[in-house]
């Protein structure tokens, strides 16, 4: 069962998911605006007897007679014989007479009675103050997290000793972070020269962080994406969540319409062709379910072949987890981005791109630059040795690190 909410919707907001629910409710299609041209509020349910829908927000007063009078009317001059007012706001205690009263073949939908059909229609519709679905992922122990990030780093680095039997955790913090998996319906339409050239749909669902406002990647999205499954429900203050905030949302409509936005030719003239930007709006955007992931952030201090490291990491409960920070590693000796093969020096731990690592030409023990010894060829050329394998081989011509 699909999940809608009403906290936070415009008037159209409002209108798109009165649609969704009555067109699934009534298994039928819909066509709008239809009673005023120049509103959108009004929608059509298509059907053997049209039902002709209304949507109003609320008002300081309840709706009464009046706005029930006008609807009637227009759906007379459209004979339309069925329709439907819906609020989220409340109807007076004399409308609900007044249509009775008067044989009217209107139904008048508060809030409450419209979640009553969305139920029917296989949709929960959240128009209190309600949380959404939430999970916490189990934490790991130090052991478990050891044994995560040396394989992690095993897999990372090339070194010539086993790195797990070359690490330790030597402080590890652990805290909750806050990821919303945002589920999402899009369908709009677009026209030129009041024809339909483009109609625009689909559904997926984007991963976000509560505390950077980001949109995580397909690496995030790959761990993360099944761990519900083995997590458990929060209880008590962790289950007192509050749904997203407006900032997450937008950041959700910004890429979903980036995603969904197309450039559709249209013939302007006899040899003119030009690109249309066919871009959908908040308003043909609906959310339809929101899950709250709280995932364990480990600030760990770890020591590697003597030499001390920190790493910002987010834990999934398995052997896979998502390093946050450094996001990519630095060679020791240049203090640059490394972006080939890792090295890891044996002797000092220092990690090394390959322009700074050596490789003993004798037993192939990997070392970086500083800590290497070198043996003088012709023309200038060094051949990397191991301080080990010199001493073995008295009469060398041997000369310090580069």
């Amino acid at each position: 069962m699909r999940t809608l909410y009403t906290e936070g919707l415009d008037g159209d907001g409002f209108v798109n998911i009165c649609e969704e629910i009555l067109s699934a409710f009534y298994k039928s299609k819909t066509k709008r605006p239809y009673l005023y041209e120049n509103e959108s509020t009004d929608f059509l349910i298509l059907g053997k007897d049209h039902i002709s829908v209304l949507c109003l927000p609320p008002a300081k007063a309840p709706i009464g007679k009046t706005a029930i009078e006008k609807f009637y009317l227009a759906m007379k001059n459209k004979r339309v014989k069925e329709g439907i007012i819906v609020t989220n706001g409340r109807f007076a205690t004399t409308a609900q007479k007044y249509v009775e009263d008067s044989n009217i073949p209107i139904t008048l939908m508060e809030i409450e009675k419209l979640a009553s059909v969305a139920f029917k229609a296989g949709i929960k519709l959240v128009y209190k103050k309600e949380e959404p679905e939430a999970y916490i992922l189990m934490k790991n122990s130090d052991r478990e997290f050891r044994e995560h990030l040396s394989k992690k780093l095993k897999n990372s680095i090339k070194c010539t000793d086993d790195i797990a039997l070359n690490l330790s955790i030597v402080k590890r913090d652990i805290s909750l972070v806050l990821f919303y998996k945002i589920d999402y319906s899009v369908n709009a339409e677009f026209e030129a020269s009041k024809k339909i050239i483009h109609k625009e749909s689909g559904e997926g669902s984007c991963y976000i962080s509560e505390r950077y406002s980001k949109i995580m990647d397909d690496e995030f999205i790959e761990i993360y994406d099944m761990v519900p499954k083995m997590a458990y429900e929060p209880k008590g203050k962790e289950a007192d969540l509050m749904k997203p905030r407006k900032q997450i949302l937008d950041v959700l409509y910004d890429r979903v319409i980036e995603k969904h936005t197309k450039y559709i030719p249209i013939k302007t003239g006899p040899d003119k062709i030009v690109n249309k930007k066919c871009a959908p709006s908040k308003k043909d955007i609906i959310v339809q379910n929101v899950t709250c992931l709280f995932v364990p952030l480990s600030d760990t201090e770890y020591e590697m072949f003597g030499r001390k490291r920190t790493i910002q990491s987010l834990e999934s409960g398995t052997e896979n987890f998502f390093a946050l920070e450094p996001k990519w590693l630095v060679c020791d000796v240049c203090d640059k981005k490394i972006t080939g093969d890792i090295f890891l020096c044996k002797k000092c731990g220092k990690m090394t791109d390959d322009k700074h690592t050596a490789i003993c030409s004798r037993c192939n023990t990997i070392l970086c630059t500083e800590c290497s010894l070198f043996i003088s060829k012709f023309l200038g050329k060094n051949e990397p040795i191991c301080p080990s394998c010199a001493e073995k081989e008295p009469g060398l011509k041997i000369k310090g690190n580069k």
